[in-house]
Formats: C-alpha cells, structure tokens, sequence
C-alpha cells in the first residue's frame, strides 16, 4: 500500500520535481566530494562535477519524458501554456476563432445533413434489412415506378425478399365534425407493409390483407400525432367513422408515437388497385419494398432479382430492354439516390466540406508561423537545454489546439442554432414535420466526434506543419539567425500568393450573391402580397373506368366551377389559374428565336388563364395581353425581351422549345408584360426569369395554382372558407392555400439564412486573408529592418531603400490577384453573372488586398528607415 501511495504521489508534478532536484543535488555532491578528496580546490570541484555530469535540464528533461504519465503532466502544462497565449494573443485568437467557427459550422452542418440523407438503416426493428425493390433505368439513372404488374408478380415469388409490400402518397380532405377539410397525406399501401415495419399499433389494428380485398368496408389506420391533435387522443376512436374526401372511413387502430413510416404519414389506408384495370407499365406509380429474407444478403437479393429481371424482359421483348430489377436500400429510394453516382457524388461533397477547414487551418498557418518564426530563439534555446524536437512540437501542437478547440466549441454552437432553423423552415415550407421519420436533423454525436476530429487536424496544420520548419534542420542555423533573423522562404511566399488569389477568386461571387439576397430583400415587388390567396389546386383520383376525356371534363368543369364560386365571394377582386407562383418559378425549358443562332439557354413556359396578368396588376409594356383561343400567341416578359432579344421590339417575334425529340412549334410573341413581381424572390434565379406565356383553359393548365386576389387584404377565415367552397364544389377537390404574405417570407427566409451563412463564410475569408498577408508581410520587413539600416548608414538612398521593399511585396501581391482574378472571372461567369457585373467587385476585392499588402509595408518599413546607421551598425 505504501509503494502504492508513493507511486501516486510522484504523479504529483510539484512532489516529483522535488526528488528529481534531490536526486541531481545528490549526485552533484557525491562527484563534488570525491574530487575535494583528492585534493581539487571545492570551486574546481563543483565545476569538474557539473561537467562530468552533463546538461541538468537535458537529464531533466529526459526524466520527466521517462516518468509514469508524465505526459499528462506535460500536457496540462501545454494546454495551461496554450491559453495564456490566447489571452495574450487576443487579436490572433478572435481572427482564429472566428474563422474556424465558420469553417467548423459549415462542416458540421453540412456532414450531419448529409449523413442523414445517406443513411442507409431504418430506425425499426432490424431496419437495415428493409430493402426498395424496383426497375432501373442506367441510361436516364431513374427508377420506374409505374409498376403494378410487375409487383403481383413478384409478390410470393422472391426467395431472398419477404413481406412485399407497395404504397403510393394520395392527398384526400380529411373533414372534421364541424365541416372544415383539412387535405392530408394518405398512405395506400398493403397491409404487409405494417409487418415489414414489425411495430405495433397503440390502439386497435392496423391494415390486415382483407382489407384489401374489393367491397371490403374503407378502414382506416391513424398516427399518434393525428390522433392527438385531430381527434383529442380520444381513446375510443376505435370504430368511429372519419370522412376521406367524400368516402366515409372505420378507423381500425392508432400507432403509436413516433411511427411515420413509410415516409411522414400519419395516414394509412389500404391498397386496392387491381393489375388487370392496367396494362403493363402504366397505372398508379408505386414504391416496392420488403425485408430481406433471414441469412440472405443484400447482393443476393440483386443476383435474384436480376435473374427474374431477365427472365421477365424476354417474356415481353421491347418492354423492359432499357431496365434492370436491383434492390437498394429503403431510405436511398424514399431520397432519390437510386442513382450509385449520386450517393459518390454526395459523399464526395461531404469530404469537399470538410476540406474547407483545411484552407482556414493553412491560413491560420500561415498567421502562427510568422509567430512561431518570432519564438526561434526560445525554440533554439529550449532545444540546446535538452528539449526534444518531438517535445517542442508537441507544445506548438497543443497551443494550436486551444484555437481550434475554441473555434470548434463555437462552431457546434452555431450549427445547432443553424440546424434549428432549418428545422422550423422546413416545417414551415412543408406543413406537419417536412422530413422522413429517419431524418433527425440535430447534432449527433458522430457529427461533435467529426468537429472535433476536424479540430485536431487543423492543430496539426497550424501547430505542427510551421514547427517542423522551425525544428528542422536548421535549427542551429536558427540560432545564428537570431542576429541576423531568418527570411521567408518560397513555400510561405507560395503561401502569400495562394491567399491572394484564393480571396481573389472567392469574394467577388460571395459578395455578390449577397448583393442579390439584400437586393431581394429590400426592393419593392409591385403588388401588395398581402391581398393574394395562393395554393395549389389538387382533384383526387377519379372515379374508376372514367377515360381520359372524362378525366379533361372533369377538371374543367370542377376548376371553372371553382374560379365562378370564388369571384362571388366579397371582397374577392379577382381569380386566375396558372402553371406557377409569381416570382417563384424558374427556368425549365431551352427556347430557340426565329432567325437568330443556335438554341438558347433558360426560359420558363406558363400556361395561365388570361386573367393572370390584371389579378396582378402586370402592365403590358408593349403589344397587348392574352386572349382566349390564343393557341399560337405568347406573351414574354421584360426579363425575357433583355435576355434573349438584347432590347430588341419582341411583337411579331416568333420563338419556340428545344426538346429532346427535336423542336416544337413556333409560337409568335404577340406582348410584352413588366416583371411580376419586379424583383425575383429565388436565389438561384437572382438575374431574373425569362417568362413565355400561353392562355389556357382552366382544364388545361397543368398542376394549376389559384390566385385569388381581395380588396384591402384577407379577412379572417378567408383560408378556410376557400377550403370549404372547394368541397362544396367536390369533396374530392383539396385546396392548400395560404396568403401569399407567408409564401414569401417564407421564402426570404431561406434567402436570409443564406445571406448570413454567405456573409460569416465571406467575412471570415476576408479576415483571414488580409490578417495572414499583413502578418507575413510585416514580418519579411521587420526581418530587413537591420539591413535598412546599415544601407541608410551606407548612404543608400530613402526612395530607393523603400522601392526595394515595396517591390518583391507588389510581386507576390501582383501574382496572387492575376492568379485569383482568372478563377473569379470563371466563377462568375459558370454562375451567368455578366462580366460588366462581375468586374467592379474584383476591382474592388483588388483593391482590398492590394491595400492590406502594402499597409503591411509601409509601417515596419517607416521603422526601418528611422533606425539609426550606429545602432545597425551595433547590432551587424
């Protein structure tokens, strides 16, 4: 016990100092004594003795390196070093951490977004063996889904897939006792999808294979959350009669919170499509999915359903010959990444993201080395008294570290708040939850392990890389320049010129995506938001044998039905139908002008009745509006008039659409109509949208928008009185409308969340380059500082003396933004920003740098030529 508590004690770094004194003084004094003992003056004595003995801190230090946990001792006092140089350092220390905190939030956020998308497990029972079964399509990397054939086939016949199941997403009014519908998502899916998700319901049953069977009563299973918030957890609604759009449904069971499988519903009903109302490849579109059989792995599951692929394609020849039968993983299917490219692709953008923090680690290098060069001498010293090189490089690692760390605890900090929001975008854009039930957008531990990991290794770029220079083998030399101070080498003047052009060629396209999200946020729209009810008009299934005829009329007469019912009501001003939302749409198809060169790039085709432009108040600027019948007339907008026609007169102008199966019909622009709204509300279509417009019926215009406009703003109520009118018309008739006040800000939002993510990224890029380039410069010139002064004794000179220090600084300036001015132009002009936009922020992005590099200068370089030649002449 007693050997045991001394062993603890000598962990005690103060206990074990004191016996390593102790133990030196002894040794000290024994070789002392022997020598007076034979005859040695006691002077010479101790001065034999300390030679015989060698270094002291040398064998200090390699006991304190040889000592049990001595390491931990070191590297308290390490980290206890570090922080006083953070203190002492502030300026350093806030540029550091306010870089790294950007660097390690976008990291952090951008490996947890993506780490979710790419999960491959569900969060049931055994759910990494819940597989997607479907065809594939390697030229066009998509799946097909119109699949009911296929899937009566397969269901029972697959030896490596159990528990087929198939679903598909409806839209139904779910009608509450007083009469308001609320549309809702609806699972169809088989019952067996219920036993691939193995939970139990809370309440009840859930879907069984009879209730799939024709004439079977409509059931229906609900979600804890639906049965909370829509039904007061009433725990008797076990047999209660809901209404699904105009079909009265048995609720058969509840399922218990947290189960939002297969997606996000909180709806399911059972499937009852029948493969003979279809022929083969056409029908309902459907997502296949089951659970691996046990012992059978997932490249056994392909090799069967690749044989039964093929055994199927020659059965029908010429059907299936494009397809191949795979299996994935059940979460790479719902996320669209069936497409093994796409998943690299994304993996690739997560490790890209991570490499941001290296550029911020070589940046701060490049700041602490100037730092690192100034501390040679206490380097050089500490390594003459027996400090290892490995001894001194893990100090310099552990001060770096304490930057680091400090960026990295704030960067968590600041992705958590960010994953937050985005959380309530989300939800707020989507309704309900907005997400998979997998996806859980907080930050997991893996995520703080990869932040921190990133920390670590940026330590090591900071603390280490530098030191390893400083240590190296020209440690001795190191000494010697102690008089005469070292220089830059070329790999920190490679380092100058890479920061100047790296800041050259990112800043401009920051600044000026920022630009654009303030412009968009600032500037005025030309209509009142707050007057206009927007939302999508949504017809359910129609009624079994109706054809396509039918399935037309059907939608006009409800639509037309809808547009008279809602001009009726007061205060409503006017109503149209369009394919879009203003200032939401983007460009989707290439346009081609009669009688002008090639294709051309980015246009949006809408298809709106004519009443669109007067709902909004768009004034024709020249020509005149749409009509109806007007079949081959189009009216574009300004957008559309400067981007394709350079200002040219557009009236009696004829375009038409690139397809991919050659070009479509000419159509002849007829009008000319102002932007709506002035300003784009999307980033990604900052420089405006090219709009063609073509009159339609309101049975022609496809997945419709309503826009309803009101006298003096919306009313209270007006939401779900358009709701209700929609069912009055058809049950079957499901309106999400919201004011188009909430779309929008819904909306900038986003664009706001992007313009400060922009502004930290850019910031923190700017920071950084001008604070390492001042660094470096100021140095290069302080370590001229004596060799100005013997030229200014040697009679040189001022102008000269200064032309030669502003010259080798122009040049590595110079160098930098040439290099960095080439990738902003091809940034810029890969993003459509035209030159004459571009050029001004790189001009003044030039300027920027330029000013910080000769800022750096002129300070050490007024000191040098103020230095007296005797005192040079001294220090020489």
């Amino acid at each position: 016990m007693k050997s045991i508590i001394a062993r603890l004690r000598l962990l005690r770094r103060s206990e074990a100092e004191e016996r390593m004194e102790d133990e030196m003084r002894f040794h000290l004094e024994m070789e002392t004594e022997k020598l007076i003992r034979e005859g040695v003056s006691p002077a010479e004595a101790r001065r034999r003795a300390r030679v015989a003995f060698g270094g002291v801190e040398g064998h200090k230090e390699a006991m304190r390196d040889g000592r049990t946990f001595a390491w931990m001792g070191t590297l308290s006092l390490d980290a206890r070093l570090g922080l006083r140089l953070l203190v002492r350092h502030r300026g350093l220390a806030l540029i550091g951490g306010f870089a790294m905190a950007t660097a390690i939030a976008v990291g952090s956020v951008t490996f947890e977004a993506l780490s979710q998308v790419l999960r491959g497990t569900l969060p049931l029972d055994e759910g990494d063996r819940v597989v997607a079964v479907h065809w594939f399509s390697d030229s066009t990397e998509s799946a097909e889904r119109q699949v009911l054939h296929d899937f009566a086939e397969w269901r029972g016949g697959l030896r490596t897939v159990r528990e087929l199941a198939a679903f598909r997403t409806v839209e139904h009014n779910l009608m509450s006792v007083a009469g308001d519908p609320l549309p809702v998502a609806v699972a169809e899916m088989t019952a067996s999808g219920f036993r691939v998700a193995r939970t139990p319901p809370l309440l009840g049953r859930y879907l069984v294979p009879e209730d799939e069977r024709p004439g079977a009563p409509a059931v229906v299973v609900i979600g804890h959350e639906a049965w909370r918030t829509r039904f007061a957890a009433d725990p008797r609604i076990v047999g209660r009669t809901v209404r699904l759009g105009s079909t009265p449904h048995v609720v058969a069971g509840v399922m218990p919170e947290g189960f939002r499988f297969p997606y996000d519903h909180q709806y399911w009903v059972p499937l009852r499509e029948s493969p003979l109302a279809h022929a083969r490849l056409e029908g309902p579109w459907l997502y296949v999915f089951g659970r691996l059989a046990p012992g059978a792995s997932l490249a056994e599951a392909r090799a069967e359903l690749a044989t039964v692929g093929r055994r199927t394609a020659a059965a029908h020849p010429g059907m299936y010959d494009r397809l191949r039968l795979t299996a994935i993983p059940f979460t790479y299917d719902q996320m669209d990444l069936q497409s093994p490219t796409m998943r690299l692709a994304l993996r690739a953008v997560q490790l890209l993201v991570g490499g941001l923090l290296v550029v911020v680690a070589v940046n701060l290098a490049v700041l602490l080395y100037a730092r690192t060069v100034s501390r040679l001498g206490e380097i050089a010293v500490r390594s003459a008294l027996g400090a290892s090189r490995r001894r001194i490089l893990a100090q310099l690692f552990m001060e770096a570290l304490a930057h680091s760390v400090l960026g990295a605890l704030v960067g968590l900090v600041v992705a958590n708040g960010v994953l937050r929001m985005t959380r309530r975008w989300i939800a707020a854009a989507g309704g309900g939850n907005g997400l998979p039930f997998w996806v859980d957008l907080r930050l997991s531990p893996a995520t703080v392990a990869y932040a921190l990991a990133l920390a670590a290794v940026a330590a090591f770029i900071m603390g280490v890389l530098p030191g390893l220079k400083a240590t190296g083998d020209g440690m001795q030399a190191n000494l010697r320049e102690l008089r005469s101070g070292p220089r830059l080498g070329p790999v920190w003047s490679g380092l100058i010129v890479a920061q100047v052009a790296f800041a050259m060629a990112v800043l401009p396209p920051a600044v000026y995506a920022v630009w654009q999200i303030m412009r968009m946020e600032t500037a005025k729209i030309g209509f009142a938001p707050d007057e206009f009810v927007v939302g999508q008009v949504e017809l359910g299934e129609p009624p079994a044998g109706l054809d396509s005829a039918g399935v037309a009329a059907r939608n006009a007469s409800r639509r037309t039905a809808l547009m008279a019912r809602l001009a009726a009501e007061p205060g409503v001003t006017a109503v149209a139908l369009a394919s879009f939302v203003p200032g939401l749409d983007e460009p989707t198809q290439d346009v081609e002008i009669d009688g002008a060169a090639g294709p051309q790039q980015g246009a949006s085709a809408i298809r709106t009745t004519p009443e669109l432009f007067g709902t909004y108040g768009a004034r024709i600027a020249e020509g005149r509006a749409l009509a109806e019948g007007d079949a081959d007339a189009v009216v574009v907008n300004r957008t559309f008039v400067r981007r394709h026609l350079g200002n040219r007169g557009a009236v009696g102008q004829r375009l038409r659409y690139r397809k991919a199966d050659g070009p479509g019909r000419w159509y002849e622009i007829v009008g000319v109509v102002e932007d709506f709204p002035a300003v784009p509300l999307v980033i990604t279509s900052a420089n405006g949208v090219a709009n063609v417009y073509h009159a339609a019926l309101p049975g022609d215009v496809p997945d419709p928008t309503l826009s309803v406009r009101l006298r003096g703003g919306i009313p209270a109520g007006f939401v779900r009185r358009v709701q209700r009118l929609g069912v009055e018309v058809d049950p079957e008739l499901q309106l999400g409308v919201r004011p188009l006040a909430e779309v929008y800000a819904s909306v900038r939002s986003f664009s706001r969340f992007m313009s400060w993510a922009l502004a930290l990224v850019t910031g923190s890029v700017l920071l950084l380059s001008a604070a390492g380039i001042y660094a470096l410069m100021s140095f290069t010139v302080v370590q001229r500082t004596r060799e100005i002064g013997i030229r200014t004794a040697l009679g040189a000179q001022p102008r000269r003396i200064v032309a030669s220090i502003f010259a080798p600084v122009g040049r590595r300036l110079a160098v930098g933004v040439a290099i960095g001015g080439v990738l902003a132009g091809g940034i810029t002009a890969g993003a459509g920003v035209s030159m004459g936009r571009a050029a001004p922020l790189m001009a003044a992005v030039c300027a920027i740098m330029l000013g910080v590099g000769l800022l750096a200068v002129l300070g050490p370089a007024r000191r040098g030529l103020r230095i007296q030649p005797m005192e040079a002449l001294r220090e020489a």
